[in-house]
């Protein structure tokens, strides 16, 4: 995939600045949710008005610009012409044509935040592993038919797909698709740490059509193609929004037992949950909460199929932090760290390297590209001081 850089060159996009709003803050104040207030964070304080004065200052101003494309095949040449858009769009692969071929596409994207809508005469579509080792994207697809029925394999898994059943895929792993009919439909690219990847790894080629959660992520990618007048702030949040629909619908939660010890795991995860934004809470003090020890908390939660509890507290901490940095919007680490929950902006990088496998700052340019200038965004964030 391109980045939006790269795009804005092309003589058919249109590209859109978002805009940036900052929100003023006085003095110290209560965390602002009720929950917070009422619980044990009660009482925390955000930095004094001259340390605000640096904060403002350290704000990143991303350079992620919401981007359409309008695209159809050349009439000289339509298959060499399409072959030449999936490179750009989606990455290396191979193609068969049927006779009287052509196509055409609309696409949206913030940064690696991209979905396309597209019709296409009958056609063979096979990635090789030539086809992964040559781009080396280890991104993942979610693909919904609008009309006519295609066939879909990889690895194991073979499916025909209609409108109705949606189409879940690794794009770093070989797959072949064709279609001897016209086709029409969506393909959301899904950023590789954007969602659990234990659940994408084990997730079917068929997302369960039947379950309403599966359901509204097919109604929210419709939105982001059918809705006009995006800026790239608020695609980026109804796209996250899709990313999170997804990571739901590949979880097959794990099954709640009866049981007084099956009521106290779903109890501490609530607590867990609704406290995760205070730093003092450790699992010492949920146990305390649900008047059981320690050891009894990290069995009940063990048998229910939940994490530890200092785990599930930093991952729950973690991935509300980078639902936040996958915003296209100004963003501050020392003030996310704080409202998240951990206890310095330092044990929040470490925390968050250690979950990704890379830094936030490295995070948001993956996502979003270079910020002014050519620098990478928000780099100068990356050790929580202003540079």
């Amino acid at each position: 995939m391109v980045s939006s850089r790269k795009l804005l060159s092309h003589s058919r996009f249109h590209c859109h600045r978002a805009s940036t709003v900052f929100l003023p803050i006085r003095g110290r104040f209560l965390p602002a949710t009720p929950a917070a207030r009422a619980g044990p964070s009660a009482g925390r304080r955000l930095p004094s008005p001259c340390r605000l004065a640096l904060v403002h200052e350290r704000v990143g101003v991303i350079d992620a610009e919401y981007g359409t494309e309008t695209f159809s095949t050349d009439d000289d040449d339509p298959a060499a012409s399409w072959y030449e858009y999936l490179q750009q769009r989606q990455g290396s692969v191979r193609l068969a044509f049927g006779a009287g071929f052509r196509s055409d596409a609309y696409a949206q994207n913030v940064g690696q935040f991209q979905v396309v809508r597209f019709t296409s005469g009958a056609l063979d579509y096979q990635r090789s592993r030539r086809n992964v080792q040559c781009d080396g994207d280890n991104s993942y697809r979610l693909l919904i038919p609008l009309q006519g029925h295609f066939k879909f394999e990889q690895g194991d898994s073979r499916e025909v797909f209609h409108p109705g059943r949606i189409c879940f895929f690794h794009w770093g792993r070989p797959l072949w698709m064709t279609h001897t009919e016209t086709i029409s439909a969506l393909i959301m690219t899904v950023p590789e740490k954007s969602i659990d990847s234990a659940r994408a790894e084990n997730a079917s080629l068929a997302l369960d059509e039947k379950r309403p959660l599966v359901r509204a992520l097919e109604a929210q990618v419709r939105m982001l193609v059918e809705a006009e007048g995006w800026t790239a702030a608020d695609f980026s949040v109804a796209f996250f929004s899709a990313l999170t629909l997804l990571d739901g619908a590949l979880n097959p939660s794990p099954a709640i037992k009866s049981g007084k010890r099956a009521i106290d795991a779903e109890r501490a995860r609530r607590l867990i949950e609704n406290h995760a934004n205070d730093p003092r809470v450790t699992p010492e003090t949920i146990a305390a909460m649900l008047c059981i020890g320690e050891r009894t908390l990290y069995k009940v939660l063990k048998r229910a199929g939940y994490l530890s509890p200092g785990a599930l507290l930093r991952t729950i901490r973690v991935e509300r932090a980078h639902r936040r940095l996958s915003l296209a919007l100004p963003v501050d680490m020392d003030r996310i760290a704080f409202e998240e929950g951990f206890p310095s902006t330092r044990r929040f990088r470490e925390a968050y390297r250690e979950h990704y496998g890379q830094t936030p700052a490295q995070m948001r340019e993956q996502l979003f590209g270079s910020g002014p200038e050519g620098s990478p965004v928000d780099r100068h964030l990356v050790d929580g001081r202003a540079r």
